[in-house]
């Protein structure tokens, strides 16, 4: 049967795509994994690679721009359902498979053994960390029950399996795992469970013995990520000439560091392009021991992944696409302090305990309908301004920064706002947000009264133009309008913009409003 290939989405604000060049002809068969277009959206020239093998059929030129989600090829299953389809019939029906002459070694009846992939849980995604196993190898689970978590670059998430069974388990905690790879399989009944478990040890202790030095071939459904004892690939042969590879596996070797032209080929066609399972094996090959360190010294190799992975590639591509900027403000905040210590005292009454944070989140849904520029997305091409103001508000976690959306806040009243924000904060520090929760911001606010810390340069949160940031309080001589020496409560404001966007006359009008609602805070009530 036939395969429709739409235009991707490649990031949230992407509504179009512009097809770049076709790497495969008209007519050509793919295999899957293979890079068959390029395509652009409002950043990046991206590869996209086949999800499955067939005939291309192409239905969107070279130079088209196209909606994300429309048709752009279809892959027949074969050369007869692709004249079919290229004369404007019906494809022909798949032919029935024919029946196995003799079952499979350890091989369960059709159907009896499902595969569990590891799921994408954002449209970003493109692998996840398996954090837990709730139920234990081999226990019977039924359909829609929660079997493990994994965690993604912003959450961790429950996965409740999609059939029911008994489980046999081949990704452990901790691995990562690619989207759509094996984690797991689950079979019928318990025999065919003891079946499968038992051609994987047979499997295993085959290849330990042998001699010959074949691939090994794992358990009966011939498992990818089982653990296996394998023997070291061998190195990769110096590589001359232009060097293929899938769009996955440049960017795993990017990530890693690696050049390509020390990595074995093994997809495509004849073999001769480096695909990700290529890079990976490269990653995991046994490697010379390292320098032995002094006896004072102690090394830590510590992953990269999940969460701060994430970060540091968003906070890297944010420094590379914006001309950011940073300018200062030192503002009297003692009216500020004193408003939120009589709003504490009256905190049965409001039925909360309002912070200063509150406080601040309130004047800024106050300030950013007056700037609709620093209330606004930009994607390199066109800028998005915002009638309603949806605050991120930076929460630190153990494992990374997060910054969950409150929605409307200009809408909200200050109980509302500290409610909302003591809510998100807490769930974002247990990995518990919705991913709705974390999407759709127009500007951020990161307050980092709480330390030592007077000033700072945030950095934009993508497609964002601009992040607040707030110091701690001092208490200082201040020179008052009479001329008289009093002690004052003293606050740096720090506003990072993109300059692409903002210049200086309309951030001095930013700071001159927020200085003016810090030192005049009943305004940010009224």
């Amino acid at each position: 049967m036939s395969v429709e290939i739409v235009m991707p989405r490649a990031g949230l604000t992407m509504v179009e795509g512009t097809i770049g060049t076709w790497k495969a002809a008209e007519g050509a068969h793919v295999n899957k994994g293979d890079t068959i277009m390029e395509y652009e959206n409002e950043k990046n020239m991206i590869e996209y690679e086949a999800l499955s093998s067939g005939t291309l059929h192409i239905l969107a030129k070279e130079g088209d721009t196209v909606k994300v989600g429309a048709l752009i090829a279809v892959l027949a299953d074969d050369q007869a359902e692709y004249d079919a389809i290229v004369k404007g019939g019906a494809a022909p029906a798949p032919a029935a498979p024919a029946a196995p002459a003799a079952p499979a070694p350890a091989a369960a009846a059709d159907g009896a053994v499902t595969e569990i992939e590891m799921p994408r849980a954002g449209l970003t995604m493109v692998e996840g960390t398996i954090t837990r196993w709730i139920v234990p190898e081999g226990t019977e689970v039924v359909k829609g029950q929660a079997v493990m978590e994994y965690e993604n670059e912003k959450n961790s998430i429950e996965y409740e399996i999609v059939h029911g069974g008994f489980l046999h388990i081949v990704a452990q905690e901790g691995e990562t795992i690619q989207v759509g790879a094996p984690i797991a399989y689950v079979t019928d009944t318990k025999e065919q469970y003891e079946q499968l478990i038992a051609s994987n040890g047979a499997a295993a202790a085959a290849h330990s013995s042998a001699e010959d030095g074949e691939a090994e071939k794992g358990c009966a459904r011939n498992c990818p990520t089982c653990v296996h004892t394998s023997a070291a690939a061998p190195e990769a042969p110096p590589v001359t000439g232009r060097i293929r590879a899938s769009g996955l596996a440049k960017k795993m070797a990017r990530e890693a560091g690696i050049d390509l032209a020390a990595v074995a080929p093994s997809g495509g066609p004849n073999g001769m392009r480096i695909v990700a399972k290529d890079v990976k094996a490269y990653l995991d090959r046994p490697r010379a021991a390292a320098a032995v360190p002094s006896v004072e010294d102690e090394v830590t190799e510590i992953p990269w992944t999940g969460v701060r992975k994430t970060i540091a590639r968003n906070m890297f591509n944010s420094m590379q696409q914006m001309a950011q900027s940073t300018c200062v403000c030192e503002v009297d905040a003692t009216e500020l302090l004193s408003l939120r210590a009589k709003l504490v005292e009256d905190k049965d009454v409001l039925g909360c305990k309002i912070t200063v944070n509150d406080l601040l989140c309130k004047m800024l849904g106050k300030i950013l309908p007056k700037h609709p520029y620093a209330n606004a997305t930009f994607d390199g091409k066109t800028l998005y301004t915002h009638k309603h103001v949806h605050l991120c508000v930076a929460v630190g976690a153990e494992d990374g920064l997060l910054v969950p959306v409150v929605k409307n806040i200009d809408q909200l009243s200050l109980r509302e706002i500290s409610e909302r924000v003591r809510d998100l904060a807490a769930r974002a520090k247990e990995r518990k947000l919705q991913p709705d929760e974390q999407a759709g911001g127009t500007c951020t606010i990161t307050n980092v009264g709480m330390f030592p810390i007077d000033i700072g340069t945030p950095v934009i949160n993508p497609p964002q133009t601009a992040i607040f940031g707030f110091g701690r309080t001092v208490r200082k001589a201040v020179v008052m309008p009479d001329d008289s020496i009093v002690p004052r409560s003293m606050m740096n404001v720090f506003l990072t913009f993109d300059h692409q966007i903002l210049d200086g006359l309309e951030v001095g009008r930013i700071l001159k409003d927020t200085q003016y609602y810090i030192e005049h805070p009943e305004m940010i009530l009224a």
